[in-house]
């Protein structure tokens, strides 16, 4: 197991292959379902794919599976921060960056930011506006939030909605499984996660229920289309056309803001299109070996 300790956190990570590097940003929000993963059966499947002919990095992202879980640290900004921090650990002055949904965002900020640490950008399965005004789930977000701000995090706790135990991903992922026909094996997750917490403290539960909620909050900005223009590296915007969990509208926004975009559309994909299918991961081997001819 390597750690890499950058930036006030301890970043969990893995890197296998070899030729010109590419990293991953995974998506999802830390929280005590991340934390609870049982990884010790857990190997690389799809990732294989990738580490074939690149140098394939994936690292946990502060706060989610084995990465340690500081109570703040989570804008964007510090969270590109972090990635570069993991580079300088691995001596890699460049890389082909990756951003899968949430984690879209953070590599968006890190090409705008730090132009020279960035060969090229692909967003998978991602979008500018996560969290759009309007949107129900943004609106009970942003209710919980204040609740933490005002009331402290137990208060917080006590009013998640139902079926919310160890995280708020069900919000937004239960479509998505049930296109897949997965929904029955998600719920049983679900259901197993929170018989496993029972014995948990509400306070300890309600620790990381609250730095989900300010990991959230990172999301809820409205300045990201400016470092969207400034993106000048090339960059891939994939979509899965069955994806339920990042609209079509997120994805082409951003191959309209990023001045270097080209978008290409998956037929039957979901959600996360390089881990959830090979059409993806070839769409994005094509363009990392076109970048570097």
């Amino acid at each position: 197991m390597s750690f890499a300790h950058v930036n006030g956190v301890d970043l969990y990570y893995e890197t296998a292959g070899e030729g010109v590097p590419a990293v991953y940003i995974h998506g999802g929000f830390p929280s005590l379902a991340s934390t609870l993963q049982d990884f010790s059966q857990w190997n690389w499947t799809w990732e294989n794919d990738l580490a074939s002919s690149l140098r394939f990095i994936w690292y946990d992202r502060r706060g989610c599976y084995r990465s340690s879980m500081p109570s703040s640290g989570y804008d964007l900004e510090n969270q590109a921060k972090d990635l570069t921090g993991l580079l300088d650990t691995l001596h890699i002055p460049s890389a082909h960056v990756i951003g899968s949904s949430a984690g879209g965002p953070i590599s968006l900020v890190l090409a705008a930011l730090s132009p020279d640490r960035v060969l090229s950008l692909t967003l998978d399965g991602t979008g500018i506006n996560m969290f759009p005004v309007g949107d129900p789930v943004r609106d009970l977000i942003h209710q919980l939030i204040v609740i933490l701000q005002q009331e402290g995090a137990e208060a917080a706790y006590a009013k998640r909605p139902a079926g919310v135990e160890t995280s708020l991903g069900p919000l937004w992922l239960a479509e998505e499984m049930r296109a897949r026909g997965e929904y029955a094996e998600f719920q049983e997750e679900q259901q197993r996660l929170a018989c496993q917490v029972q014995t948990m403290s509400i306070g300890e539960r309600a620790r990381y229920f609250a730095t989900e909620l300010r990991s959230i909050q990172a999301y809820m900005r409205d300045d990201l289309p400016g470092y969207a223009r400034r993106v000048k590296c090339p960059t891939l915007v994939l979509y899965g056309s069955e994806d339920r969990v990042d609209p079509l509208a997120g994805s082409l926004e951003l191959a309209e803001l990023v001045p270097t975009a080209k978008m290409q559309s998956l037929a039957g994909v979901g959600h996360n299109p390089i881990a959830s299918s090979a059409q993806g991961r070839r769409a994005l081997l094509d363009f990392i070996h076109e970048t570097n001819r």
